[in-house]
């Protein structure tokens, strides 16, 4: 018969090269482990339903004279001395005698505390830029609306226990510390994101419509760029490091957004480089945009580095860094009251000016025509779109490069000769 086991002879045991057990002769079915690591743990063996079962309580908790530390409410799976092991192996018999097996309800609830943290805001949000990150068009900025959020306080809770006040306030402090605007997009990432785990289990979105602290309407922009601003850009763009100084010229030329050329890939380029296809996956409408290059944005192409990406420092990524370069751009130009978005903003105007349709030029940006136009004229309008940009590129080297400069130019030098 087995000993009643001592804090004492518990601290004496020794780790050998397989784990072992040591029967505690003061509790039926309680036992030691001791593994080669050198660690202990209490479990406590029984049957049930005839049935070999084993429970393990926690680890062997001991001081360094070998007493055990005393436990007012011992727990399962937390250090424990050996009073508090005899108390949870007592109870686990007399719950297995009462036909509830202690160990399954011990899996239960590992299952639903995993359940719990597998649902954190934090958790969803990970597996939703995992899953459907390849098919977002602007991924980097969806990751770091919700890497905002997940870093409040709601980030660890579980999504199906956080409030609409709780949200409120989060949004509330992402205004006040990063802007309001930051705010309404880290709120439509989060609208995203729980419509789409509500698409994929039983949990309803506690984030009612609205709730924007802006107005779209009230601060979209009406900047454009004047025709000196455009001299001065363009003059200081054909001047500039590569690949930002072309790459600026390159979003004149073709109205693209900003995320659409830096990611330009020549495997989006037609066999003779006429045309850009941007793929449905990169376009903000989902669907293919067809783009015809003038001569002049298929000079820019042909003088970047070799590469996948056109744009790319190194030809392995997407081009990046927008905000440093372009400070130190605009300290070359003298202004910095725009964005990269105007220059878009910017094409489209010269697109009218140059008397290009309405329509055509919307197509020469990406956009779709509306309503019932939309669905039924599928015809991609290349020629037109090629005669548009090529009436923008005249447009752009008139202002660049105006007539009057031209003369001017030409009456200096015939100065130049009759003094000679």
């Amino acid at each position: 018969m087995a000993k009643p086991l001592t804090p004492i002879s518990i601290a004496a045991l020794k780790a050998r090269a397989k784990p072992y057990e040591i029967s505690d002769g003061g509790c039926a079915g309680l036992r030691v482990v001791v593994f080669p690591s050198k660690r202990k743990s209490y479990i406590v063996r029984y049957r049930f339903r005839r049935l070999s079962r084993k429970l393990t309580l926690g680890t062997v908790l001991l001081t360094r004279n070998g007493e055990g530390e005393p436990d007012t409410t011992p727990e399962l799976d937390s250090p424990l001395s050996l009073a508090a092991a005899r108390e949870l192996a007592t109870k686990a018999l007399r719950q297995a005698r009462t036909g509830n097996d202690p160990a399954a309800a011990k899996r239960k609830r590992k299952q639903e505390q995993y359940a719990v943290e597998a649902d954190t805001l934090q958790s969803i949000a990970e597996e939703y830029l995992r899953r459907e990150g390849p098919r977002l068009r602007t991924l980097r900025q969806r990751r770091a609306d919700l890497e905002l959020l997940c870093k409040s306080a709601v980030g660890q809770l579980p999504v199906d226990q956080i409030t609409r006040g709780q949200y409120a306030r989060v949004l509330d402090h992402i205004a006040d510390h990063n802007g309001p605007v930051r705010s309404d997009r880290v709120r439509s990432a989060l609208r995203t994101l729980l419509s789409w785990h509500a698409g994929r289990s039983d949990f309803v979105s506690p984030l009612p419509r609205g709730g924007r602290k802006t107005s779209i309407r009230e601060r979209a922009r009406t900047r454009i760029l004047s025709d000196p601003e455009l001299r001065r850009l363009w003059a200081t763009a054909g001047t500039y490091p590569q690949p930002f100084g072309p790459f600026l010229q390159f979003l004149l030329l073709t109205g693209a957004r900003r995320s659409e050329a830096a990611g330009l890939r020549r495997s989006e380029l037609s066999e003779d480089g006429h045309l850009w296809i941007i793929p449905a996956a990169r376009s903000k409408i989902k669907r293919d945009v067809l783009l015809p290059l003038s001569r002049a944005a298929e000079r820019i192409i042909g003088a970047q580095p070799p590469g996948d990406f056109v744009f790319g420092v190194d030809g392995s990524r997407p081009f990046g860094g927008f905000d440093r370069r372009k400070k130190d751009f605009d300290a070359k130009i003298g202004f910095s009251d725009y964005v990269l978005h105007d220059l878009r903003r910017t094409a489209r105007t010269l697109l009218s000016r140059a008397g290009v349709a309405a329509d055509i030029a919307e197509m020469c940006l990406g956009h779709v025509l509306t309503g019932v136009r939309g669905t039924y004229d599928l015809y991609q309008y290349r020629p037109e779109k090629t005669a548009a940009f090529e009436a923008l590129v005249a447009l752009i080297e008139r202002i660049v490069h105006p007539p009057e400069a031209a003369v001017a130019d030409i009456t200096l030098e015939r100065g130049k000769r009759r003094r000679r």
